[in-house]
Parts: structure tokens; sequence; C-alpha cells
């Protein structure tokens, strides 16, 4: 919706200079398709003020094409489309009172909207709507690491990647540092499981069935070493992990209140109408 209302808002600013033909000095004109012109005042209404003189002359220029692209436009739909096509009034209507409801409704939202949301809220939320977050691809959590082939500390990086000791974890940093031309230690937070196996030199048929029977992943192709250790899994079709959905948590319970404000809105409008008796239903 509010791209709809942009875009609109858009269109508006182009065809206000457009419809401004009556001033007097066109010597202030700075482009013109056919009798329509495009006014200096207008071109600067439109730009920003806080850019630099660069900046401005790009946005004008590009300002300037759109209005012409515009207006050619125009004048073809003008030429081909008949009186009726062209009566966009009933359109129009329809735009204004949509972009007014959906102003009031944002006002009305932001003034009364509960912005805080509690870990107990996320909590509850993921626990009672389990349907609402089954997973549609695999995750894991664990380590990746990419060396050159012709480092050859297989054992160890693998002994290193399992463990859980902060002695062997340290100890892969370092290893890392030196040698890994890509590490990427995520043991404490989910990832998609595709993002990994993109990046291996191998394809992986039923993932369900290898994530079960497969905790590390060696692998190489002519230049490189792959290493991945698998320290959870969850696959397409279980409950998420919370912490994986708690940001989108937070964004559903936020867009929950929002509707909710809106249908209390327009409840007390209409019961306030029903009361004034502003409205009348014909029989």
């Amino acid at each position: 919706m509010r791209n709809i209302f942009l875009a609109l808002a858009g269109i508006v600013i182009l065809f206000t200079a457009c419809q401004k033909e009556n001033k007097g000095n066109r010597k202030n004109a700075v482009a013109k398709v056919g009798d329509k012109y495009l006014y200096r005042e207008d071109l600067a209404s439109a730009l920003p003020n806080d850019i630099n003189s660069t900046d401005s002359t790009r946005l004008a220029t590009d300002y300037i094409q759109r209005w012409i692209h515009q207006e050619l436009i125009l004048q073809k739909a003008e030429e081909n489309l008949t009186p009726e096509q062209k009566n966009v009034e009933h359109e129009l209507q329809e735009y204004r009172a949509s972009l007014l409801i959906h102003k009031y409704q944002e006002e009305w939202v932001r003034q009364r909207l509960d912005t805080v949301v509690t870990e107990k809220d996320i909590r509850d939320f993921y626990d009672h709507n389990p349907e609402k977050f089954n997973l549609n691809q695999d995750l894991i959590q664990g380590i990746y690491m990419e060396v050159p082939k012709e480092v050859d500390h297989s054992r160890e990086i693998k002994k290193w990647m399992l463990s859980n000791k902060s002695e062997d974890i340290s100890a892969l940093e370092v290893f890392s540092f030196q040698y890994a031309t890509k590490y990427d230690n995520f043991s404490d937070k989910w990832m998609e499981f595709s993002r990994i196996e993109s990046r291996l030199p191998m394809e992986i048929i039923n993932t369900d069935r290898f994530l079960r029977r497969n905790n590390f992943i060696e692998t190489t192709d002519s230049v490189s070493a792959y290493y991945v250790a698998i320290k959870d899994f969850r696959v397409k079709g279980e409950k998420a992990p919370f912490n994986f959905v708690k940001d989108r948590i937070e964004n559903l319970i936020l867009n929950s209140r929002k509707m909710e404000l809106i249908k209390e809105l327009e409840k007390k409008i209409y019961e306030k109408g029903e009361e004034d008796n502003l409205f009348t239903i014909m029989k």
C-alpha cells in the first residue's frame, strides 16, 4: 500500500509541473514537450536543499528526463485513448480516499501503538502459534572453513572443529587466522544449510538424510579443501528454532497490534456515526 502511495505522489509531482502552462515568463522554462513547459521553480522545488552542486546537477537532469518521458507517454495516451478511457475521475477519487484513510490510520496508530515487545511476548507468541513457524528449509549451527589444498592439517582441523573445548576452539581460531581463506563460526546462531552447501564442490541429494547421518563434511576441489562441522540442525518441516524467528515474531506482534488499533478505530467511527444518525441504509 505504501509503495502505491509513493508512486502516486511521484506522478502528482511530475504532472503538477505540466499543468502550469499559464505562467507569464516562459524564459524560466527548462524543458518543453509540445505545449507543456517545465519551469525552473518547479524543478527547484522538487530537489533537496542540502546537496552539493554535482548532485544537484545530476538530480536535476534525471528529473527533467523523467518529466520528458512522462509527457511524451501522456501525449500518446491522450491521442490514442477514447474519451471513456481517459475519464479517470472515479479512479482518482478512489486513490484520494484511500490515501486520506491511510494517512489517518497511520497517525492514529502512531499515537497509540505500544512498541515495547518483551521477551515473554515473543516467547508466548512462539509457543501458542507453532503452525506459523514450520521450516521451509534446512538449518544448521556449526563452523565452516576453507583452506588452500596444500595446507594438510585435516586431522587437527576435524578434531578442533568438532570439539567444544575452549582450547581447541582457540587453536582453530589461530589456525584459521594463519591459513584459512574463509572461516565462519556460527555455532551460536542458525544458518540456512543451502548457504553452506552452495560453497561446497559437491552435491547433496537428500539433505534431510545427510544431516541426520553426518556431523562433519570434508571435501576438496583443485584449489581448496572445505570443512564443515555440524553442531546442530533442523530439517524442513520441523518447527523453527526460537532464535531464528525471534525478530520475525516481534514484527508480527507489532503488525498485529497495528491491525487491532485500526479495527478499533473503524469500530468507533462506525458506532459514532450510527449514534449520530450520520448514515442511512435504504431498503
